[in-house]
C-alpha cells in the first residue's frame, strides 16, 4: 500500500474492481479494463476505492527488463515504432475497449504458470503482442492510425465474437464501424478475406466445436446456443465448414 519504484518495466491490467493509481504528486482513477504502462524508476502504487475488502481491486502485472524487450523488438522487422514506447518516461493509461488485452493477459498467465514445451518463446511472443497493442493505441490517439472503417472495424469484430448467438445485421455492424453498408462490405472482406455472413458462420461453428468437446449438451441445444434454431441447417453448415457432422466431430479425439 506504499509507493514504490523498480528497475523493470511494468504493464498493469485492472481485471476487477476500482481504485486509484498514485504516482509522484498526482493520481487518476482506475476501473476494470484499464491498462497502465509504468516505465523504469517511476514511483507508484494502486489503492482500492474501498478499504473494506468487499470490493477488492485486482491488478495483474507483466514485468520485464527494458533491455530484454528492446532486444526482442530488434529481432523483428518493422518494430521501430513499438520500441518508441520506451522513449517516454511518463506513466501512461490505456483502455481495453474490446477485451483483447485482457485475453492476452490471461494467455500469458496460463503460459507462465504452465510447464509446456516452448513456454519461454510463448511468453516473449505474448509480450510482443502486448507492446503492439499499446503502440496501436498510441497511434490511434495521435490521429496517425487508420481511421474510418479501419478504426471502427474492431467494434464490429468484437460484436461478432461476443454476440454470435444473436442476429447481427450488416446494417448494425456497419453502424458500429461508423461507415455505410457498401463500404463496410468492401473493407470487411479486405481485412478478413470473408463476407460478414461467412465470418459470423465461422465464429459460430468454432464456438460449437468448443462446446461439443467441452460439454455433453445435446447437439440441438448447442445449435441454439450459437444462434441456429434450425438444427438440420446447423448440421449441414457444420459439415460444410469442418468436413464432418457434429456427432462425428464429438467422437473424434
Amino acid at each position: 500500500m506504499s509507493e514504490h519504484r523498480h528497475d523493470f518495466v511494468e504493464i498493469s491490467y485492472v481485471s476487477e474492481g476500482a481504485g486509484t493509481h498514485h504516482f509522484s504528486d498526482t493520481s487518476f482513477s482506475v476501473v476494470q479494463g484499464d491498462i497502465v504502462l509504468i516505465p523504469v524508476g517511476q514511483s507508484h502504487v494502486f489503492r482500492p476505492a474501498s478499504a473494506s475488502g468487499r470490493k477488492p481491486l485486482i491488478v495483474y502485472n507483466c514485468v520485464f527488463a527494458e533491455t530484454a524487450a528492446v532486444r526482442l523488438l530488434g529481432s523483428f522487422p518493422g518494430s521501430e515504432p513499438i520500441a518508441r514506447l520506451f522513449e517516454h518516461r511518463e506513466i501512461r493509461r490505456y483502455r481495453d475497449r474490446y477485451g483483447e488485452f485482457g485475453r492476452l493477459f490471461q494467455r500469458l498467465h496460463y503460459e507462465f504458470a504452465s510447464d509446456r514445451f516452448g513456454r519461454e518463446s510463448a511468453l516473449y511472443i505474448g509480450l510482443l503482442e502486448l507492446l503492439l497493442f499499446l503502440c496501436r493505441e498510441d497511434n490511434e490517439v495521435s490521429g496517425s492510425g487508420a481511421q474510418g472503417a479501419n478504426g471502427g472495424m474492431e467494434a464490429a469484430l468484437h460484436a461478432l465474437h461476443t454476440q454470435f448467438a444473436e442476429p447481427l445485421s450488416v446494417a448494425k455492424l456497419a453502424r458500429l464501424a461508423g461507415v455505410g453498408e457498401r463500404q463496410f462490405h468492401r473493407v470487411f472482406r479486405k481485412q478478413t478475406g470473408m463476407s460478414p455472413v461467412e465470418y459470423a458462420q465461422t465464429v459460430r461453428i468454432n464456438e460449437a466445436c468448443r462446446l461439443l468437446k467441452t460439454s455433453r449438451r445435446k447437439i440441438a441445444d448447442i445449435a441454439s446456443a450459437v444462434g441456429y434454431q434450425d438444427t438440420p441447417f446447423f448440421n449441414g453448415l457444420f459439415k460444410k465448414i469442418t468436413g464432418v457432422s457434429p456427432r462425428e466431430y464429438r467422437r473424434r479425439d
